[in-house]
């Protein structure tokens, strides 16, 4: 008896050991980047905060490949200042400051992708809010009046993931371009808007890697709708995946990408992480002398491991 879809993924492994990450997108990009750090990854995850929609990570990539520098006239002045190409917690208390503390972003975005061997981008949604019929990477707690909400067509999704590819591809000829669609539905806008923003993205998606080397798709989004359809594996507010269903995620994102050879690490990794975080009732300086000694252990056999 089959209880359940089994969305069947093609094993396509990394050639290299131990990947270094970059990783730009929905809010799915911090908790998986969360996880791969403390397992030892290098990981870089949206330095400029989360972004949800292909246009607005098309700007931020292209800022970065072109050397496009911001000035004053890039930021807003609402108490504080901002810019609409950045989350909502990029503010600062003065346009000089934000002008400042943005190009050196952008300068570590540049030297962060360049030396990363996989560069994920996670796509939310492909709704977006336009100001100034310029689309917004985040609304900064700004009336929703002053802002227009759009679908974007096809057509300029496709555009926006074709540009993200060209500007990754100048940043780092060789580095393997991930996409995936983020799980998490905007149900906000509405469960039919919602549903023709995701499908959207993906039909975009795949016309695009379809034709596209050095590019693949991993189906997170497939998996928690059709794999791990019951509300269980979803949090209270019904659209964000549990822990348990990030670990299922997870744990087919290794089977799709990782050799043999990485998978047998990343258990050894684990097994390290399980016992760093146990909290003995007795014997804790043993506990510490046996976790400090499995660390030096891990470092010793696999130098390349960013234990924190």
């Amino acid at each position: 008896m089959k209880l359940k879809i089994d969305i069947p993924i093609a094993k396509q492994p990394l050639k290299e050991e131990w990947p270094s990450f970059y990783l730009i997108g929905s809010c799915f990009a911090d908790s998986q980047s969360e996880r791969m750090t403390s397992l030892g990854f290098e990981v870089t995850t949206n330095p400029f905060g989360i972004i949800y929609n292909p246009q607005s990570i098309a700007t931020i990539l292209g800022r970065v490949a072109h050397d496009q520098i911001y000035s004053l006239a890039d930021f807003e002045w609402r108490d504080k200042a901002f810019s609409w190409e950045h989350h909502g917690s990029f503010t600062y208390s003065s346009t000089e400051k934000a002008v400042e503390a943005s190009n050196q972003i952008l300068h570590e975005i540049k030297t962060d992708i360049s030396k990363a061997n996989v560069v994920v981008i996670t796509l939310g949604t492909s709704l977006v809010y336009t100001y100034s019929g310029v689309a917004v990477a985040n609304c900064h707690k700004i009336p929703t009046k002053e802002f227009e909400q759009k679908q974007l067509t096809f057509t300029k999704v496709k555009e926006s993931i074709e540009t993200i590819i060209k500007h990754v591809s100048q940043l780092n000829k060789e580095a393997h371009i991930l996409f995936t669609v983020s799980p998490i539905r905007h149900l906000r806008s509405g469960v039919q808007e919602s549903s023709r923003s995701k499908a959207t993205l993906l039909s975009a998606l795949h016309e695009v890697i379809d034709r596209t080397k050095s590019t693949s798709y991993f189906p997170s989004y497939e998996i928690f709708i059709d794999e791990l359809r019951d509300y269980r594996f979803a949090k209270d507010d019904m659209t964000h995946p549990t822990n348990l269903a990030q670990d299922y995620i997870w744990q087919r994102f290794c089977e799709t990408y990782f050799s043999e050879k990485t998978l047998g690490i990343l258990q050894e990794v684990q097994k390290y992480t399980q016992l760093a975080a146990h909290r003995p009732k007795h014997a804790p300086d043993l506990h510490q002398k046996q976790v400090a000694q499995k660390r030096i252990t891990l470092q010793t056999n696999y130098p390349f491991l960013q234990l924190k």
